[in-house]
């Protein structure tokens, strides 16, 4: 049976315009190329994918969670997999996963989404960032390339971003100072520059954030939880 979490409203159409059986066969698709088993009984396969591994739904039709971690799932992460409108969780961690991030993304719901640990490529989708439910967000050890957009202060939810071991660039958006809620953020082991901002170092030195980590050499940050102080007066010295 198909998914029931049919788009509605002209923002979601717009972005998600094919019908909904496209991406229940999306997913199906990616579960059944990935060699996942059925959960239940004695069936071999089934077309439903609320009846594989993994996946949790809602009244058996709807998804709401994909748990794929360290699965040897390989290929390109289906770009039908951003219009599952019901979405809270992602993890499809610890796997040979590459091509990019889909880019059309509409999970308004979604609270935790784990990439790390494949071999994802191209930038960090903008799209990401109108998940505003989002807690954790988690894309590090891949090869991701391009700026943090400023857009990342949409995230007003987030208590962990984890983005190390990367190809990033660009400055430390001084956005990420308005994520209140923060309590880790891992941005080392990227090429970011310049500074981590006034309002980033007082959310170390005041607020919430427990763990903040930059390329000492590259980014002036003296709050830096891993000691940057030397490093960061080198490079104000210069």
């Amino acid at each position: 049976s198909a998914l029931t979490n049919v788009p509605t409203s002209p923002s979601v159409n717009e972005i998600c315009p094919a019908s909904q059986m496209k991406y229940q066969n999306a997913v199906l698709n990616f579960l059944q190329d990935n060699s996942i088993s059925v959960e239940l009984g004695t069936l071999q396969s089934s077309t439903n994918p609320c009846q594989y591994s993994g996946i949790e739904c809602v009244n058996d039709q709807t998804i709401i969670q994909i748990l794929l971690a360290d699965k040897t799932l390989k290929g390109e992460i289906p770009e039908e997999i951003g219009c599952l409108t019901e979405l809270t969780h992602l993890d499809l961690s610890s796997n040979q996963l590459d091509g990019t991030i889909p880019s059309r993304l509409k999970w308004p719901a979604l609270r935790k989404l784990n990439l790390a640990h494949n071999s994802l490529t191209g930038p960090i989708p903008e799209s990401i960032f109108s998940s505003t439910s989002l807690v954790w967000l988690t894309l590090d050890r891949n090869k991701l390339s391009g700026p943090l957009k400023s857009a990342v202060g949409k995230l007003g939810s987030l208590r962990l971003m984890s983005l190390f071991s990367n190809n990033l660039s660009g400055y430390v958006p001084k956005q990420l100072g308005s994520l209140i809620l923060l309590k880790e953020l891992y941005l080392d082991q990227n090429n970011f520059q310049g500074r981590c901002g006034a309002d980033l170092c007082d959310m170390v030195n005041f607020s919430n954030l427990e763990y903040l980590t930059v390329d000492c050499e590259k980014v002036s940050c003296p709050c830096a939880t891993q000691l940057c102080e030397e490093e960061s007066i080198q490079l104000d010295n210069n």
